[in-house]
């Protein structure tokens, strides 16, 4: 079962990827202002990406994904409006990316390789 899905927003797209606050189950993640990274696997391809999980220290403390980020949104062409899946089981964490597509009328996300 997903842990979260979320649309990509510009902001998401351009600069770092703004995440569920609870999501990541990681010792080191309460630590505000300290990156800590971890494994997280595409769904489709089975590579491993590290992503970089960040909190501000003061301001807006939405917890965010750094790291590799940008790499993974270069490599699968991640725009606007495009659907990203997480999942988190015991430490280890998996990733889907999906792209609205329109089919026969309807409109549905389609697994990006």
């Amino acid at each position: 079962m997903p842990s979260f899905s979320k649309f990509l927003c510009d902001s998401d797209v351009k600069k770092q990827l703004a995440i569920k606050s609870n999501f990541v189950q990681h010792p080191s993640a309460s630590r505000r202002g300290a990156t800590v990274y971890f494994p997280v696997v595409d769904v489709t391809s089975e590579t491993s990406w590290e992503f970089g999980y960040y909190v501000r220290r003061n301001g807006h403390q939405k917890p965010v994904f750094q790291g590799e980020w940008q790499d993974y949104r270069r490599v699968k062409g991640l725009k606007v409006d495009d659907k990203i899946t997480f999942w988190a089981d015991h430490g280890h964490y998996r990733i889907k990316a999906q792209r609205k597509i329109k089919l026969f009328g309807q409109e549905m996300y389609g697994v990006l390789p």
